[in-house]
C-alpha cells in the first residue's frame, strides 16, 4: 500500500508522450513546490500574512490548473491560465506586497519569461511574450512613479534575506526547470531515435525480404532470356529484366536510406580494378542509352591507374545514380561521362569523375533541394518521370563519407553537369581481375550450392549451366556436411541466412571438417545484406568472398574464376556470335549423329550458342586421350575409388556435348566403381572405352568441318560499323569545326584504337576539353594532310 500513492503520481507525468504537456504538469509542481517555499520566506520578511496567503493561493491555484488540464485536456486554456493567473496576477500582487523593486519579485518573473518561452508557439509565443514584458515592465514603472503603492519592508535585514532568498530560489528553480526540460527532451528525443531505427530496421528487414523473390524472378528470366527462340517471348522478357532491375535498384535506394539514418553507413576499402567498373557501367548505359535514341560518349583519361584502392561499391552507387538521372531526365542529344586523372603522387591519385547531360536542366533555386531525401525540382514539369527522389541525396551522403562533395552546374532548359574530385590510394595488380568481355568453363570442377530456397538454387544451376561447371546442392546446414563429408568439392556457396544453422556456423564447422582432412576448400558466402560491417564480418569470420543477392551472373562468374583451382579453369573469350545457315546446321547434326552424339541437345544445354558448343567439344577431344590412360592404368592396379572420379567427369562432359550414348553408359559405371564392383567394372568398361573413342572422334570432325567454313558465316555484332582511320579523321573535322566536344573526344578515343597514341591526338584532346575549337581545327588539318 505504501508505494501505490507514490507509482500513482509517477504515472501521472510519464503518461502523457507530448513534452510541452510533460513540461507544463512539471513547471506546474515546480511553481506549487516554489510557491510554498515563497510562503514560509514571506513569513520571515513581511508584517503580516498578506504575501503568505498570496504565495499558498498561487500554489493551490497551480494544482488545481494542474489537474484541471489533465481531467478536460484544455492544454491550451491552461497555459493562458497560468500566464495571466499566476505569472502576471498573482505575482503582480505578490511585487507590491513584497517590497517592488527592491524586493526578490523581479526574479520570479524570469519564471514568466521562462513559461512563455517554453510553452507557446509560432505567432501565440511573440504575442504573449510582448504581453509578459510590458506588464512586468509596467508594474515596474508604476512602482517607480508611486512609491506608496509598494509594501516596504520592516528592516534593512528583512529586505536582505528577501533578496538572498529570492536569487537562491529563482537560480534553483530555473536550474531544475532547464534540467526537467533537458531531461525530458532528451527523453522524447531518445523515443523518437529508437522509433526511427525501429522503422529503418523494419525497412530494411523488408527489403532484404523482397530481394530473395527478386532473385528468383531476375534469375529464372535471365533463362528464359538465354533460351527462349520465339522473338515476342524475347521481347517480353526483356521488359520483365528492366522492371525487376528497376524494382531492385528502388529497393536498394530505400535500404541504403535507412542505414545513412542510421548512422551505419561505413567505408569498405579494397583493391579495385577501375576500368573493369567504368567498362561495366559503359556497358549498361550505353544501352539504355541507345533504347532512348542518345548518344552516350564515354570519356576516360589513357593515363589512369588500373588497380586502385577504395570503396569501389560506394563510388559505383554514386555514379550509377548520376548516369540514371542524366538518362531519366534527358529526351534527346547526349550524355558525357568523363574519368580524368587530376593529380598523382608516388602513392596515390586524385579522379575527377563527371556527367554531363543535354537534358532539362535545374532551376537554380532548385539546385541544392535535390540533394534532399524525397526532393525533385520542378515537379509539375517532371511529373511523367518515375523515380523516388533519393539518388542524389544519398549519392550526396555517400560523398561526404568518401571525403569529397558533388557540384552541380546547370542551366535551365539546356542540361546539366555533375562532379565530384576523390583522392584513391594507388592498388596492386591481383592478377585475378576478370576481362572485359571474358568467361571460362571448367567441366571438371565441381562445388556445392547451399540455399534454404530450394528456387534460389534452381535460378544458381541455370546460371551456370554454361560454365560446365558441375553444381550439387543443399537445403539446410545438415544436408550441407553430410554432402561435404562425402565428397571433395573444389568450392562452396554458402547462403547466410538458414533456419536453425545461419551461414557463418554452417562455413565454421566446414572449416573444422576441411582440417581433418588437410585440406581447405574456398567458400563464397551469399547474402542479400549490402552493408559494409557485414561485409568486414564475413571476411573476418573467414569467407573467401561474398556474394550479393540477386546474384549477377558476371560477378558469381568473376568469384569463380578467382578461387576455383587454376588447372580447373579454361579460359576463353566472348566470341562474335556467327549466323550459321540452316543447311550447315543440318550438316553438323547428320555428321555427329553418325557417333551418337545429339547436336541439338547440345545446343538445348548451351541456349543455342554454337560458339561455345566448339569450344566444348575442344576441351573435350584435348584432354580425352589422357583421361583415358589415366583411367586404364586406375583400373589396372582395381583403385576403383579414383577411376569413379574420372568416370564422373566424363559423365558431366558427355552430356554437355550431347553423347547420350557415353553418358548413360558412364553412370552406370561409375555407381558400380564407387561400390567397389571390380568385375563388372573391368567387364563394362571395353564398352565404355569404345564409346568415349568414338565421341572424341565424332567431335574432331565435326571441328574438322567447322573449322573448314566458319570464316564464311556472318558476324553478328551489337557495336556500330567500324570506320577507316581517314573518316575518322573526317569526322573529327566536322565535330571540331561545328564546336561538338563530346563526338569529338569519341573520335579521338578511336583514332587512338586505330592508330595509336600519338603526341598529335593528345594535343587534339587536350584542345577540345580547353574548348580551343579553333586551336583544334588546326591541328586535325595538319594531321589530316599528313595522311
Amino acid at each position: 500500500m505504501k508505494n501505490i500513492l507514490p507509482a500513482k503520481l509517477l504515472n501521472f507525468y510519464r503518461k502523457e508522450t507530448e513534452l510541452n504537456i510533460i513540461f507544463f504538469k512539471l513547471l506546474g509542481t515546480a511553481g506549487a513546490i516554489i510557491s510554498v517555499v515563497g510562503a514560509v520566506q514571506s513569513i520571515f520578511t513581511v508584517a503580516d500574512y498578506s504575501g503568505f496567503l498570496i504565495n499558498m493561493a498561487a500554489a493551490l491555484g497551480s494544482i488545481a490548473l494542474i489537474f484541471f488540464v489533465d481531467m478536460t485536456g484544455h492544454y491550451l486554456i491552461g497555459y493562458l491560465i497560468t500566464s495571466f493567473g499566476i505569472f502576471m496576477g498573482l505575482f503582480g500582487m505578490l511585487f507590491f506586497q513584497m517590497g517592488g523593486l527592491y524586493g526578490s519579485m523581479p526574479y520570479f518573473f524570469s519564471f514568466g519569461i521562462l513559461f512563455t518561452l517554453l510553452m507557446y508557439k509560432g505567432w501565440l509565443l511573440i504575442v504573449m511574450e510582448i504581453i509578459h514584458v510590458s506588464f512586468y515592465v509596467g508594474i515596474a514603472h508604476v512602482s517607480h512613479m508611486h512609491p506608496e503603492t509598494v509594501r516596504p519592508f520592516e528592516t534593512p535585514a528583512a529586505q536582505f534575506f528577501d533578496q538572498i532568498s529570492g536569487i537562491v530560489i529563482s537560480s534553483v528553480g530555473i536550474g531544475i526547470i532547464f534540467m526537467m526540460y533537458l531531461k525530458e527532451y532528451r527523453k522524447q528525443q531518445k523515443i523518437a531515435q529508437e522509433s526511427s531505427n525501429a522503422k529503418s530496421i523494419l525497412l530494411a528487414n523488408i527489403s532484404h525480404e523482397i530481394r530473395t523473390p527478386i532473385n528468383m524472378l531476375l534469375g529464372m528470366n535471365e533463362m528464359i532470356l538465354r533460351e527462349a527462340e520465339s522473338r515476342q517471348i524475347l521481347e517480353y522478357s526483356q521488359n520483365v529484366d528492366t522492371a525487376g532491375r528497376q524494382l531492385l535498384f528502388m529497393i536498394n535506394q530505400f535500404l541504403d536510406l535507412s542505414r545513412i539514418d542510421m548512422g551505419k553507413e561505413e567505408l569498405f576499402e579494397e583493391n579495385f580494378n577501375i576500368r573493369n567498373l567504368i567498362e561495366a557501367l559503359r556497358s549498361y548505359y550505353k544501352k539504355e542509352a541507345d533504347n532512348k535514341h542518345l548518344e552516350f560518349v564515354l570519356d576516360v583519361d589513357k593515363d589512369l591507374p588500373a588497380f586502385l584502392v577504395g570503396d569501389a561499391r560506394k563510388i559505383t552507387q554514386i555514379l550509377m545514380n548520376l548516369l540514371s538521372n542524366a538518362l531519366k531526365y534527358t529526351k534527346e542529344g547526349i550524355i558525357v561521362f568523363s574519368i580524368l586523372k587530376q593529380a598523382e603522387d608516388e602513392n596515390s591519385v586524385t579522379i575527377h569523375f563527371e556527367v554531363s547531360d543535354t537534358g532539362i536542366g535545374i532551376k537554380a533555386a532548385d539546385q541544392q533541394k535535390i540533394f534532399e531525401s524525397f526532393e525533385r525540382s520542378d515537379i509539375v514539369r517532371n511529373r511523367g518521370i518515375e523515380g523516388t527522389g533519393l539518388g542524389l541525396a544519398i549519392s550526396g551522403n555517400l560523398a561526404k563519407l568518401l571525403g569529397t562533395e558533388i557540384k552541380v552546374k546547370s542551366k535551365y532548359g539546356e542540361g546539366s553537369l555533375f562532379w565530384f574530385d576523390i583522392k584513391l590510394k594507388k592498388g596492386v595488380d591481383t592478377g585475378y581481375d576478370r576481362l572485359a568481355g571474358e568467361t571460362f568453363i571448367a567441366p571438371d570442377a565441381q562445388i556445392l550450392a547451399v540455399d534454404d530456397n530450394s528456387m534460389n538454387l534452381t535460378v544458381l544451376k541455370s546460371l551456370l549451366k554454361r560454365t560446365l561447371v558441375r553444381v550439387d546442392t543443399a537445403e539446410s546446414a545438415s544436408e550441407c556436411y553430410e554432402a561435404f563429408q562425402k565428397k571433395k568439392y573444389d568450392l562452396v556457396l554458402m547462403d547466410y541466412m538458414m533456419p536453425d544453422i545461419n551461414g557463418i556456423e554452417a562455413m565454421e564447422e566446414l572449416r573444422r571438417m576441411d582440417a581433418d582432412k588437410d585440406r581447405t576448400t574456398p567458400i563464397i558466402v551469399l547474402t542479400a545484406d549490402a552493408t559494409p560491417e557485414r561485409k568486414k564480418l564475413f571476411k573476418e569470420k573467414g569467407f573467401d568472398d561474398y556474394l550479393l543477392k540477386p546474384i549477377d551472373i558476371t560477378l558469381l562468374e568473376g568469384v569463380l574464376i578467382r578461387h576455383l583451382p587454376k588447372n580447373l579453369v579454361t579460359i576463353v573469350e566472348k566470341a562474335d556470335q556467327i549466323e550459321v545457315p540452316e543447311e550447315k546446321l543440318e550438316q553438323f547434326k547428320k555428321i555427329l549423329e553418325e557417333y551418337d552424339i545429339s547436336f541439338d541437345i547440345a545446343m538445348k544445354h548451351l541456349s543455342c550458342d554454337i560458339m561455345q558448343f566448339v569450344r566444348i567439344a575442344e576441351v573435350f577431344v584435348e584432354r580425352a586421350e589422357s583421361s583415358i590412360r589415366d583411367l586404364k592404368e586406375l583400373i589396372k592396379a582395381r583403385d576403383y575409388e579414383k577411376a569413379a572420379l574420372i568416370i564422373h567427369s566424363v559423365k558431366g562432359n558427355s552430356g554437355n556435348v550431347g553423347a547420350e550414348d557415353l553418358y548413360y553408359n558412364a553412370r552406370r559405371l561409375e555407381k558400380r566403381a564407387k561400390d567397389g564392383d571390380g568385375s563388372y567394372v573391368e567387364a563394362a568398361s571395353e564398352l565404355f572405352f569404345m564409346e568415349w573413342e568414338r565421341a572424341r572422334e565424332g567431335l574432331s570432325v565435326f571441328l574438322g568441318e567447322f573449322e573448314k567454313i566458319k570464316y564464311t558465316f556472318k558476324i553478328v555484332r551489337d557495336e556500330e560499323d567500324v570506320l577507316s582511320e581517314g573518316e575518322l579523321v573526317d569526322r573529327l573535322l566536322d565535330a571540331v569545326s561545328n564546336g561538338n566536344q563530346s563526338p569529338a573526344l569519341k573520335y579521338i578515343d578511336e583514332l587512338e584504337k586505330v592508330g595509336g597514341k600519338s603526341k598529335t591526338l593528345g594535343e587534339i584532346r587536350q584542345a577540345v576539353r580547353d574548348i580551343d575549337f579553333d586551336k583544334a581545327e588546326e591541328i586535325v588539318n595538319l594531321l589530316r594532310g599528313n595522311r
